[in-house]
């Protein structure tokens, strides 16, 4: 039995284009964003989609929400779908980041899995709560497509996951707004199918 998992980041927000580190705020996706969001959905229209879960953050319900929308879906929010607990860093911009925590940003660069954020989560805590996510949504479609709309950091410890990797991995490849990666769970283990796929996005 193949249990395929769809896994998409959020469409853009302006502090995608910024370059500030939004956490848990409550921003909405940005025009572009929402035309990323419906190019997507016009792609997956077709498939059986059987549900659709989401972090419960703005930028991901709203994704989210246009997704399910040709199958008639009602979203289901996971809490450990959403975006790292960024403390200290939230709202501050990349420089700002890299002057004030020199070390930690350079980890954060490299290799952020033994990163804990100043007053926030660490990576092993993101890590340990999106794969009990992931597995939540396994055991609830066997034999189903689902898809999972949350934040870039989430989908890069699942692929690392599926993978059977540890998370030193997780600056090697890309998630870009609005991609999908698409998962599949069997008796056998995991596979990873396809990785940031934005195809959709290019008219």
């Amino acid at each position: 039995m193949v249990t395929t998992v769809l896994l998409v980041r959020h469409g853009r927000t302006k502090s995608n284009v910024a370059g500030y580190y939004m956490g848990w705020s409550g921003e909405d996706l940005d025009d572009v964003g929402y035309a990323q969001a419906r190019s997507l959905s016009a792609r997956l229209a077709p498939l059986p989609i059987a549900s659709v879960y989401t972090s419960p953050l703005r930028r991901t319900r709203t994704t989210a929400a246009l997704l399910a929308e040709p199958h008639g879906l009602e979203l289901q929010l996971l809490d450990n779908l959403i975006e790292v607990q960024l403390g200290d860093w939230q709202g501050l911009y990349a420089y700002e980041i890299r002057r004030r925590w020199p070390e930690l940003w350079q980890q954060s660069r490299i290799d952020p899995s033994e990163l804990t954020m100043p007053n926030g989560e660490s990576f092993r805590q993101v890590t340990e709560r999106a794969i009990q996510a992931f597995k939540t949504v396994v055991g609830a479609n066997r034999g189903k497509q689902a898809v999972i709309v949350t934040h870039d950091a989430v989908v890069r410890v699942l692929v690392a996951h599926v993978l059977g990797v540890s998370n030193s991995i997780y600056r090697r490849f890309e998630i870009g707004n609005a991609s999908l990666s698409v998962t599949q769970a069997t008796d056998g283990g995991f596979r990873l199918i396809t990785l940031n796929d934005t195809s959709h996005l290019e008219g």
